[in-house]
């Protein structure tokens, strides 16, 4: 047989090549045919009657898709064209032309936009796995607040409306100022900023371009994009019949500007491939297949519809000497000094008021009388008298160096072949057998036998064998728990132990006292050897250095006391003590029909009212006298009372001020020393915690938001006192005005100009968008019919 093909293996070479010739040549002649075809027909009909091809609008099409700015995207050389300077995103989507076209065709970009969006609500933003705080998200909050308020709004939307693509377009916008490289740049330097955080590997690979996308084609679909080529032609067709000229030469000295801004760029960059910047311009028109005079004729096009667009809005006048009569009134300022609470002093609700007033009772001897009940304690309950009565408001500070490891980790140094040959041993054997009964009740007495046993278990009780032989192993070898610990990195943490409750610092502790007296017992800065191997559930072991310790128990202040609940816990538990006390005396108020009490939870809110009743009066009443001859409520709502908790004690300050300006140490916050290295920082005062802050401040007139009163502020004169500020947030405050200015300056006078001009310029060029598209629609002079003929599959 083989013998046959070598005697005749010329026909058959003949033969094959006949075949394969008259093959190529059909079939290539008919995609060339049908290409042509494809390439060739009429795309659409423009404005003034011209038939404009497939192949014309596909290159202004490629031509636009992107620009300079997409090439940071791209490596920054090659792949998106950057002989574009951003037509798309800067004379339509900037501007809002873009908006306006869309709200014309509508129907012709439902299509792609739904099916964006469709992807778009199931996105999620990158969050480090092991740090919740260190994500997209937090560095849009830090460095782009803009791009989160849209990014919701837009995930938000119905994908297809017009007040969805406007959203899509500024969030668009948003991103360009905060593009995905310098995303990743932030969030690798926020992760070298923890010592402790294990580095995501995912974090150098992750695409950080919102979405995915890149391109303008990517954000809006190619439909969109072809709706902007057949725009970008008919507006330079208009141009040209209203006497607008751009010679291809102009075109091309255009481009080769563009070609040379992108070349500085990107010119010491060893992988650029080429050795000047006509190299570069003329490599990026091999690579979209276009010659310097194609390139010039689609350029030519873009700066026609840009000339008569730039035209209008350059057209717009603003007169300097509105903006400076103008800033003249707003740009006048106010400086002085404001003085308020404490954050966690500014009640904005009931509930806050009356954990003040629980931690007023526990930590001081407080007067009963209404007059004298508001005024803030200056002596105070020892600490052994707070401990007795109230421990979860006692706390012992400690400064400690922790290193810390999770003794399962060590599982995996124990390989499978270790852990098969630990199962099958006599001794190990046995002890399976008792802890799994599937393994007690077979017959296994050689190595052999006991690895068949284990094979013949279900794959959920064989990982739970695996698993406890591997605890058993790692139980075996407490070197590595102690070459683990001593290997991993220390960490400086501040502790507070409380009597009572409180967070715990460490995983699984229960009982502060016993780690308290480990802690109080070791040598500053020495390795002492019952804290050496520290834990509390024996899975998590911590390595413990006490660098230093408070000298005494101390009393937690207010602020403490309101983080994890503390207080939350001792207001609920002194309540519910207080509500057999007055229930047989408000009985239709806590009796139910079946003359059962009412549960505490159903009734809190009253209790509340009848426990603080005196409280609230006294708040009412010193109000009533500090706003005379103003008529105060009858009757103020409990949360208003809750912001006017500190209204006497400003009144007091206020008072002071006024008589004797130079005395108001006492009641003002005094800056804390830093403390040494290796030292804890002095507990705080408890009667320095409310004690109020003094900041400078200064507004201008035209200020949207302020927290001063600046109707008041701009009346007054200076080294003056405003009155007392009592918004609803709890934030009290006065004002002391030192001088009153003008910021008024050339150069803000110049940006509202700039500003204003901008605005007015966008506007116009939205009204001359407008006639255009009317005509345009009339003529039907935008079609994206061709593309319903099954010759293109749109992305």
């Amino acid at each position: 047989m083989l013998g046959f093909f070598r005697k005749y293996q010329r026909y058959f070479f003949l033969l094959v090549t006949v075949v394969i010739v008259i093959s190529f040549s059909f079939f290539g002649t008919y995609s060339a045919i049908t290409n042509t075809s494809t390439r060739d027909q009429v795309a659409f009909v423009a404005v003034d009657g011209t038939q404009v091809s497939r192949s014309e609008l596909d290159q202004l099409v490629m031509f636009i898709g992107t620009d300079a700015d997409d090439k940071l995207l791209f490596g920054g050389i090659w792949g998106p064209n950057f002989l574009n300077n951003g037509v798309v995103k800067k004379d339509l989507l900037q501007t809002g032309l873009a908006e306006l076209l869309a709200e014309q065709y509508p129907g012709e970009i439902e299509q792609d936009l739904l099916a964006r969006h469709q992807k778009e609500k199931s996105y999620t933003l990158y969050t480090h796995p092991q740090a919740q705080f260190l994500s997209v998200m937090t560095v849009w909050n830090y460095l782009a607040p803009d791009i989160k308020k849209h990014y919701d709004t837009l995930k938000n939307s119905n994908g297809n409306t017009a007040e969805a693509f406007k959203d899509r377009v500024q969030l668009y916008l948003a991103e360009k100022k905060l593009p995905a490289p310098l995303v990743r740049q932030v969030l690798l330097y926020q992760q070298q900023q923890y010592s402790w955080l294990t580095p995501d590997p995912n974090l150098e690979r992750t695409d950080f371009s919102l979405f995915g996308y890149h391109t303008v084609e990517d954000w809006f679909g190619s439909r969109f994009l072809r709706l902007s080529a057949e725009f970008i032609i008919n507006a330079s067709i208009i141009a040209e019949q209203k006497g607008y000229q751009v010679s291809k030469a102009d075109a091309l000295s255009d481009l080769m500007h563009n070609s040379e801004i992108s070349y500085k760029q990107v010119m010491n960059n060893p992988n650029l491939g080429v050795a000047t910047s006509g190299e570069y311009f003329n490599e990026q028109l091999h690579r979209m297949q276009l010659d310097k005079n194609s390139a010039a004729v689609i350029w030519q096009k873009v700066m026609l519809f840009r000339r008569m667009f730039h035209d209008m809005g350059s057209s717009v006048f603003v007169d300097p000497l509105m903006f400076q009569k103008y800033d003249e009134y707003a740009m006048e300022t106010v400086d002085g000094e404001l003085y308020r609470l404490p954050p966690e002093f500014r009640f904005g609700d009931y509930r806050d008021l009356q954990k003040f007033e629980i931690y007023l009772n526990a930590i001081s001897k407080r007067q009963e009388d209404g007059k004298t009940l508001l005024k803030l304690p200056t002596k105070f309950y020892s600490t052994a008298e707070v401990a007795k009565n109230n421990p979860e408001l006692v706390q012992k500070r400690y400064l400690l160096d922790v290193s810390k490891y999770d003794k399962n980790m060590l599982q995996t140094k124990v390989g499978v072949k270790d852990t098969w040959h630990w199962e099958v041993e006599d001794q190990n054997w046995s002890m399976l057998q008792k802890q799994f009964a599937d393994l007690g009740i077979k017959k296994a007495s050689t190595r052999d036998e006991r690895f068949a046993a284990l094979d013949s278990l279900d794959d959920k009780t064989r990982s739970r064998v695996d698993e406890f032989a591997r605890k058993a192993i790692v139980e075996s070898h407490p070197e590595w728990l102690d070459k683990s610990l001593q290997e991993a990195e220390l960490g400086r943490m501040t502790i507070g132990l409380r009597l009572k409750g409180g967070k715990p610092p460490f995983i699984g502790l229960k009982n502060n006292d016993e780690l308290m007296k480990l802690l109080d017992h070791a040598k500053l800065g020495e390795q002492d050897s019952a804290l050496s191997k520290f834990s509390a559930d024996g899975n998590t072991f911590y390595r413990i250095l006490v660098i230093d310790r408070s000298p005494d128990q101390e009393i937690l202040t207010f602020s403490e006391a309101q983080q994890e609940g503390t207080l939350d816990n001792l207001l609920d538990k002194k309540l519910e003590a207080y509500y057999p006390q007055i229930r047989e005396s408000h009985i239709s108020e806590f009796q139910q029909e079946d003359k059962n009490w009412k549960p505490f939870a159903d009734v809190r809110n009253q209790i509340a009212d009848l426990y603080f009743a005196k409280t609230l009066k006294a708040i009412h009443d010193e109000y009533a006298v500090a706003i005379a001859p103003k008529q105060s409520p009858k009757e103020l709502i409990v949360d208003i009372s809750a912001s006017l908790r500190f209204y006497p004690y400003f009144m007091e300050f206020l008072t002071k001020a006024k008589k004797e300006p130079n005395a108001l140490q006492p009641y003002l916050q005094l800056s804390q020393p830093e403390p040494e290295e290796g030292k804890l920082p002095s507990p705080k005062a408890l009667a320095d915690q409310w004690k109020l802050e003094k900041t400078a401040y200064q507004s201008e007139r035209g200020k949207e938001e302020s927290e001063v009163d600046l109707v008041e502020a701009f009346e007054m004169k200076p080294n003056s006192w405003s009155s007392i500020q009592s918004p609803a947030n709890g934030d009290l405050h006065v004002f002391y005005l030192t001088k009153r200015g003008n910021d008024s300056n050339m150069k803000s006078l110049s940006e509202r100009i700039s500003t204003a001009r901008n605005l007015l310029s966008d506007e116009s060029q939205r009204i001359l968008m407008q006639r255009i598209l009317h005509e345009i629609k009339e003529k039907r002079a935008i079609s994206l019919d061709y593309l319903n003929q099954g010759t293109e599959m749109e992305g």
